[in-house]
């Protein structure tokens, strides 16, 4: 209407609007125009159509025609009303509609980011938020019922749980592998009583984790509190030695060194020890605080290991959960536990889909 009012002056009225569609090649990449009528009821210039582009590029130049002493009939006066009436509620909805995709995004974007802000992968955020209903449904304009269903969405992402699981005969062996500082040892004590004191199996705890004299005295002094054997090994060979002689327990318990995943060096020592026994369960021991890049790069690193499963510590520590959802959803791996805080044998649990995915949303 402005350009318009600028090219016949504001007088001017329009009479007929057109939408359609110019260039491209067999259909595809065609621009959208408009093409207006306009005309004043006093000798003026008089635009023939011109098509306006939507794009943001310079209108397109109005060719103008004399037009004398335009008068318009009762019949024609009707049809001119009933055009302005038209554009009027047109105008009108594409007002509405306007208003509504800048909130419709802001909402969408919200939950995205709520996730990205909790440490989980910018990809994985989007395939997570995919679809969710929107403000303008009935379901998405209550954001309880949307942080419900994502909610859902991300538990449903973690519903591979399992512990550790004895057989009814014989002994199982399972080992705690991961970088320095995660709390294996402290985890393996927890393990070790709830195995132990709450369920009445035997137990026998190995340690391998010859580089920290701390570390060996840190298990001796958890296993003579709970009243388990404790072995100390150096090598493969020790090791073997060492579940020869526990065979007769129901659960052995192997602390290894912590180890850098840049020294591959360390791994490989790591990788000949549990190629002692085939059978020998490994948990990836990963503190929660770690940030989804280092993360990865541990994963990748101790895969030559072959983690069956991810245990992550520290939970009561991490102010974001995201690392958690993004590497169960990168990697086949089964979550374990969680550890809360140090107490011991208190502060582990068996990982709760439904809990995490709150706790990721959690205000």
């Amino acid at each position: 209407m402005t350009q318009v009012k600028n090219d016949l002056g504001r007088d001017a009225v329009i009479l007929h609007t057109r939408r359609f569609r110019k260039g491209g090649v067999l259909g595809f990449f065609a621009k959208e125009l408009v093409e207006i009528m306009a005309a004043v009821d006093t000798p003026a210039p008089v635009s023939t159509p011109v098509p306006i582009s939507t794009s943001a590029q310079p209108p397109a130049p109005v060719t103008k025609v004399p037009v004398t002493n335009m008068k318009c009939s009762g019949e024609e006066d009707a049809k001119m009303t009933a055009m302005q009436m038209e554009i009027t509620n047109m105008r009108k909805m594409i007002e509405q509609v306007i208003t509504k995709l800048p909130q419709k995004e802001s909402r969408k974007s919200f939950w995205c980011d709520l996730l990205i802000k909790n440490d989980i992968a910018p990809e994985i955020a989007e395939n997570l938020t995919y679809n969710l209903p929107d403000e303008t449904s009935l379901v998405g304009s209550n954001p309880a019922i949307v942080k419900q269903l994502l909610a859902e969405r991300i538990s449903n992402h973690l519903q591979r749980v399992e512990g550790i699981a004895l057989p009814e005969t014989g002994c199982k062996t399972v080992a705690f592998i991961g970088p320095t500082g995660v709390g294996k040892t402290t985890t393996i004590a927890k393990v070790a009583a709830n195995f132990a004191i709450n369920q009445g199996y035997k137990v026998a705890l190995i340690t391998a984790d010859t580089y920290r004299i701390s570390a060996v005295e840190q298990l001796k002094t958890y296993a003579d509190i709970i009243g388990l054997p404790v072995d100390v090994v150096y090598t493969p060979d020790d090791l073997k030695a060492a579940l020869f002689r526990h065979r007769d327990k129901n659960l052995v318990l192997l602390d290894t060194a912590g180890r850098s995943p840049r020294n591959q060096y360390q791994l490989a020592e790591l990788q000949a020890l549990l190629a002692v026994d085939p059978n020998i369960e490994t948990h990836l021991v990963l503190g929660m605080s770690t940030k989804y890049a280092e993360a990865l790069e541990i994963v990748n690193k101790f895969s030559v290991c072959l983690p069956q499963k991810f245990l992550f510590t520290k939970v009561d520590e991490a102010c974001n959960l995201g690392t958690l959802v993004s590497l169960l959803y990168q990697f086949p791996a089964t979550l374990s536990y969680i550890t809360t805080g140090q107490n011991v044998p208190e502060d582990i649990e068996l990982a709760n889909p439904v809990k995490l995915a709150n706790l990721i949303l959690r205000d």
